[in-house]
């Protein structure tokens, strides 16, 4: 069985380990003569080789004991799929001689498992418990590679930048944090490099899959127990009830999908939310409620030095970044405050080729400007000027 589509295994079931080291040392030795990548290196590692300068002889200290178990603090969410990855993958990669090992989302290694022989092993190379692991750490490296590229990465023997680590042969998934969609952590199994298997690589993989489906099921039971703590909640008027990254619990009177982008800092008060528009944000039990704010007072159209869109209300000012045909489209809304039709646009605008191109760039404008700009016909829904 070979590995599934878009993954590559360091090398095949028919190489020989051996015979695949001697190659590939040949091949980091001239890569660390001439500083040139040869073009028979595998792109994965090819692309890691190029983005660091060979022969640096990287060690990354570990942090405090104290400070790892802040980090396991941390990752919560990456610690309640550790019995799952433990499951999967300890049992095999014991009996192929084989260490665990989880790090989070900065590439420090949180959890380590194996048989002691590979654990002394890899201690002797420095890869413990709160030694951070990253390229720019200790070179190219699975765990490190992994997090660059964002996907399954199997970096074999002499393919590692460090020569230390060319009797090794490491596996590494990163877990996707479907939330915020950004690496929670990667899961790695390591050992001597004649343990190596082009299997492991979708093992890891398929493990790690397995994690993120979980994630994701305990994110959808969050966000309908978030949906029925606000059964009773009523309000006059439209709003949409969203966890901490914007996915959507529950929402009323806005044709909107299952996420909304929201400001990382979100706090109580008049913020202003893409695809919803002007809101009050108030927290409630496992989100927040956005509120539709209907006090916006007035829009102003601003040209110099860059085009942004000054939204007043309640006596504060949000700017929106315009791109200048974004900036072209809202000037045009503003001379024609009834509104004008896609055909319209088309024929008012500079470059414009044909309607369905208009449409397209006010889809992107609505996507920015929210319940502002209406559609049948492309109209403003509150006062506009344009700045001298």
């Amino acid at each position: 069985m070979s590995p599934p589509a878009g993954l590559e295994a360091a090398l095949s079931a028919f190489e020989d380990p051996a015979a695949k080291a001697r190659d590939l040392l040949r091949l980091h030795r001239s890569w660390a003569h001439t500083r040139q990548v040869p073009e028979q290196v595998r792109g994965v590692v090819a692309r890691s080789w190029q983005r660091q300068a060979p022969g640096a002889d990287r060690v990354s200290a570990p942090i405090s004991d104290h400070d790892v178990d802040e980090r396991r603090v941390r990752s919560r969410l990456l610690e309640s799929v550790v019995p799952l990855l433990k499951e999967r993958l300890l049992p095999l990669a014991t009996e192929a001689g084989n260490e665990l090992i989880i790090s989070d989302d900065e590439g420090y290694p949180l959890w380590m498992f194996g048989p002691r022989p590979v654990r002394r092993q890899s201690d002797g190379l420095g890869f413990v418990e709160g030694a951070r692991w990253r390229e720019s750490d200790v070179g190219t490296n699975s765990l490190g590679t992994a997090m660059e590229e964002l996907r399954p990465v199997q970096i074999f023997g002499p393919e590692h930048a460090r020569e230390d680590q060319h009797a090794w042969v490491c596996t590494s998934a990163p877990i996707l944090d479907r939330r915020a969609r950004m690496p929670l952590g990667v899961v790695t199994l390591s050992g001597a490099f004649r343990t190596a298997h082009p299997h492991t690589l979708m093992l890891v993989t398929m493990a790690a899959g397995e994690a993120v489906r979980q994630l994701a099921g305990e994110h959808a039971r969050q966000l309908r127990r978030v949906a029925r703590a606000s059964e009773s909640f009523t309000a006059e008027g439209r709003f949409v009830i969203v966890d901490d990254h914007g996915w959507v619990a529950r929402a009323e009177g806005y044709g909107i999908g299952e996420r909304v982008w929201v400001p990382g800092s979100l706090r109580a008060g008049s913020v202003w939310v893409p695809e919803i528009g002007h809101v009050t944000a108030e927290p409630v039990a496992g989100g927040w409620l956005l509120r539709e704010d209907a006090s916006v007072a007035s829009l102003e159209l601003a040209r110099r030095p860059t085009a942004r869109l000054l939204v007043t209300s309640a006596g504060a000012t949000i700017e929106i970044a315009l791109t200048e045909r974004h900036a072209d489209l809202v000037e045009l809304l503003v001379r024609y405050p009834l509104g004008l039709d896609a055909h319209a646009l088309m024929g008012a605008l500079a470059g414009a080729t044909t309607p369905v191109t208009v449409r397209a760039e006010m889809s992107r404008l609505r996507r920015k400007l929210g319940g502002l700009l209406e559609s049948r016909p492309y109209r403003l829904t509150v006062p506009a000027t344009v700045r001298d």
